[in-house]
């Protein structure tokens, strides 16, 4: 079988999007070396793609074994449509996104004729509302999972910031859903759309025509960096002071302030207004000046200076090393289509509390430390406030429960199961 993914995000090494796109089709062309696996991808990462190429056909890439039926081709948008300060806007990496997807068809076409492809499955990024190339193809088309129809409750809209409002108020009228029907009939190619959360699929059903649909993750965990990554168990670990970890950017949505001001209530001490010392509190990844300023604008609003460490930057490996060791990474997300950050986090065995919102309904209720989404803001923040409070007085649990995730994930969402998980679809379609 000849199989072309398309994968806007792909990088080696990498994690959340830019992972799937790498481990796909690396994953798909260990498993099946009898397959020819393509890739269309931008150029953004060419030479760490070649690299990783190049070891990979002299069995030197990361355990992975000689692997010679994986090729990459790259395809990027004429430099007059390309919008080259999309990082400092909030919308050109989508703008560039939806270029890539409408000039690429050419591209894909000619892969198809040239090297006979049979299966044609867009991997990343994934959103209903965007025209991926293999809508407009005549051979057999998957998609996803996809994300992006979840929803953000009312009572959270208050930290948002917005440009963000007026895209969740597009989200909540679901005006584009018809869009999602508009593209599945663009061609009567037989089409097979993933969803990541129960959420996104129970929103695009009544659009998804002839096409099937079906429920899958977002992403993956190899057994390799399950077995690498064991959390840190030793008796030591007890006498140190509780480590909370978040990882990732101050975007609004993503829940960075609403914990900051439920850490105070289960942290900070309301008779004195001093912080607990037993608490330390990591936030990783927030590179900026601006962000910057502002995180710790909100950490001094709280209280939560002799708790708080600003770490702008960590290297993947340090990351993963951080969170095997912490006691409770937090993803106060308001809403999220992959929960990727969840997922690596339960791979490593790492508890993780977080928003019973769309995205996290893909996980068990045993794995996660889950907040339920209430009324109105304040009684989401004390409820927040209150599982963190629950985690301070029973952290030996939390042991069991990273434990737990760590083996649901090994059982369930390894990049292997996934892979045979795809075939599956292809064989079928």
């Amino acid at each position: 079988m000849k199989i072309l993914y398309l994968a806007y995000a792909c990088e080696p090494g990498a994690g959340s999007e830019y992972g799937v796109g790498w481990m796909v089709p690396l994953t798909m062309a260990q498993q099946y070396p009898d397959n020819e696996v393509y890739v269309l991808t931008r150029s953004r990462c060419r030479e760490k793609i070649e690299t990783a190429l190049a070891e990979l056909s002299e069995g030197r890439y990361q355990g992975a074994g000689r692997v010679t039926n994986l090729h990459v081709l790259f395809y990027d948008v004429p430099t007059l449509l390309y919008y080259k300060k999309e990082m400092s806007s909030h919308w050109g990496e989508q703008y560039n996104y939806l270029m890539w997807q409408l000039c690429a068809r050419g591209a894909v076409r000619r892969a198809i004729k040239e090297y006979g492809i049979d299966i044609l499955h867009h991997i990343t990024f994934n959103q209903y509302r965007t025209p991926s190339p293999g809508y407009w193809m005549k051979i057999p088309f998957v998609i996803g999972p996809i994300g992006g129809a979840e929803v953000i409750a009312p009572a959270l809209w208050q930290d948002l910031e917005e440009h963000t409002a007026k895209k969740e108020a597009i989200r909540l009228k679901g005006r584009d859903l018809p869009l999602f029907r508009f593209l599945n009939t663009r061609s009567k190619n037989k089409k097979v759309i993933l969803c990541s959360a129960k959420e996104n699929q129970n929103r695009l059903e009544p659009y998804k025509g002839d096409s099937r649909m079906a429920l899958m993750p977002a992403i993956g965990i190899s057994r390799h960096d399950i077995s690498k990554s064991a959390p840190d168990t030793t008796p030591e670990r007890a006498g140190r002071p509780m480590t909370v970890v978040y990882a990732g950017k101050a975007l609004d949505w993503k829940g960075l302030h609403l914990f900051l001001r439920a850490a105070s209530r289960a942290f900070v001490q309301k008779d004195t207004q001093e912080p607990l010392p037993a608490i330390c509190i990591k936030l990783i990844g927030i590179r900026t000046d601006e962000e910057q300023q502002k995180v710790k604008g909100w950490v001094e609003e709280e209280g939560l200076q002799g708790l708080v460490e600003l770490i702008p930057f960590m290297q993947r490996d340090e990351l993963l090393r951080v969170m095997t060791e912490c006691d409770l990474s937090v993803y106060p997300a308001f809403r999220d289509s992959g929960s990727m950050s969840v997922l690596e986090a339960c791979s490593l065995g790492c508890p993780t509390i977080c928003f019973d919102a769309g995205g996290q309904d893909a996980f068990p209720d045993d794995i996660l430390i889950k907040v339920p989404v209430c009324d109105t803001y304040p009684q989401c923040v004390e409820a927040f406030a209150e599982r963190l409070r629950w985690c301070l007085a029973h952290r030996d649990e939390l042991t069991a429960i990273g434990e737990r995730s760590r083996q649901w994930v090994s059982e369930n969402l390894t990049w292997d199961k996934k892979v045979s998980e795809f075939m599956r679809i292809y064989h079928s379609l």
